[in-house]
């Protein structure tokens, strides 16, 4: 087999080579594969106490175990919400009780090393937004407030409080537009509101109309890091009717997307949504495959950039698709099987990251080796979530018996051109 090595990662004590492959050693579909690694025991970081250090023994990642509760399980904060502060010079993170219970933020470095405790949720809520510019600063709530947290000194200051008004907060928190110069809330009125930064002035506020029958169950509204762009989601009872919705932040339509539900998409910072499609045996037809694609906003240019036939992706149990806020060609898919759905050997899709292009190229990063038990587990899901610069990735896991948050490294040059 010919191939041309591009680069070579130094990595703790050894070398991890990324070759890109000659034409002829192309998966069929554009895969580029890492080079597989040679199996390497896990080993702690000195610099970085009680993290646990690792290459993926089948796609050639660098992985980072962060120092886990002993007495319970970490997690990061959902596959859209960016854990990493400005310059990635902090991680958020979450630690539970074993009954994933008590939840406290966290904070690590940028290389996962761990800080202190910032609060428990019982003060601010998880959901949080960090601030675009400064990395030291992030957004929290509580149910009739907005505040603005100092990670450094730990003190919040209120920003805007919604108690004269009567209102509360819905459970979609804080999110900041593109420019990171306005943040937005939505109130238990159903109104979006947002509001320059630093002042809180020049507030601009609207209402959604959802189509007939169609309502938001109120978890993913945010500012989608395109312009001042808002997206919002609804979906029937029966399901037969589901639609994007994404207004400017004045409460203009800019594309209602129909057919696809709430969840598990992504938006690009150049105005794309990266959606996928189950593999499934409609009613009467023959078997779908898995198919992750990609369309503008106004609903152009929908496209297959990953396909997988319905016989080799019947293992997986669901995915999630995540865009670094500043990288507008790639995106990962972060997918997981169930403990009641294994295959007898491991073939892939199954519990990979995997970085796809807009060009239709994709690689494989890392496996997690997570799988899912029945009825729970919510959290051991990968949930990946890429920092800004896409130079590293969140993600979770239960491989070890309890739920840990972990970094992957994504090598300089890993993307396919």
């Amino acid at each position: 087999m010919n191939r041309r090595c591009l680069f070579a990662t130094i990595i703790a004590s050894g070398i991890l080579g990324l070759c890109l492959s000659s034409p002829g050693d192309r998966a069929e579909g554009g895969d580029l594969r890492l080079s597989q690694a040679a199996p390497q025991p896990p080993r702690n970081n000195l610099s970085c106490p009680n993290a646990i250090d690792s290459v993926d023994p089948t796609h050639g990642g660098r992985i980072r175990q962060l120092p886990g509760k002993p007495d319970g399980h970490t997690h990061n904060i959902y596959y859209h919400r960016n854990p990493w502060s400005a310059n990635n010079a902090y991680l958020i993170g979450v630690q539970t009780d074993v009954q994933q219970k008590n939840w406290r933020v966290v904070v690590y470095n940028g290389e996962g090393c761990f800080l202190k405790e910032l609060f428990p949720i019982s003060d601010y809520d998880w959901r949080l937004a960090w601030d675009r510019n400064s990395p030291e600063v992030l957004y929290t709530w509580k149910p009739r407030a907005l505040y603005k947290y100092n990670v450094t000194t730990g003190k919040a200051e209120v920003l805007k409080s919604f108690a004269p008004l009567n209102l509360a907060l819905k459970p979609p928190g804080p999110s900041l537009n593109q420019s990171g110069d306005r943040i937005l809330v939505i109130t238990s009125d159903g109104t979006f509101r947002s509001y320059r930064l630093p002042d809180m002035e020049e507030e601009r506020t609207f209402r959604v109309t959802y189509p007939p029958n169609c309502s938001s169950v109120w978890r993913e509204e945010r500012y989608i890091g395109y312009r001042n762009y808002v997206a919002t989601a609804c979906h029937s009872t029966d399901l037969s009717t589901r639609a994007i919705l994404v207004y400017d932040d004045t409460g203009t339509l800019i594309h209602r997307i129909d057919g696809i539900g709430m969840g598990h998409y992504d938006f690009s910072p150049d105005g794309q949504l990266a959606y996928f499609k189950m593999p499934g045996v409609p009613r009467g037809g023959a078997k779908t495959p898995l198919e992750i694609r990609v369309m503008n906003l106004d609903g152009t240019n929908d496209r297959v950039l990953y396909s997988v036939p319905h016989s080799q992706a019947r293992y997986l149990q669901n995915l999630h698709l995540s865009w670094p806020d500043t990288v507008s060609h790639w995106f990962v898919a972060s997918f997981f099987p169930s403990a009641r759905n294994l295959p007898s050997t491991y073939d892939s899709p199954l519990d990979e990251i995997v970085l796809i292009t807009t060009s239709g190229k994709y690689r494989f990063l890392a496996r997690t080796g997570t799988v899912i038990p029945p009825q729970e587990g919510f959290w051991g899901q990968p949930l990946a979530s890429p920092s800004s610069d896409g130079s590293r990735v969140s993600f979770n896991s239960n491989r070890s018996g309890a739920i840990n948050q972990y970094i992957l490294w994504v090598p300089t040059g890993a993307v396919p051109k």
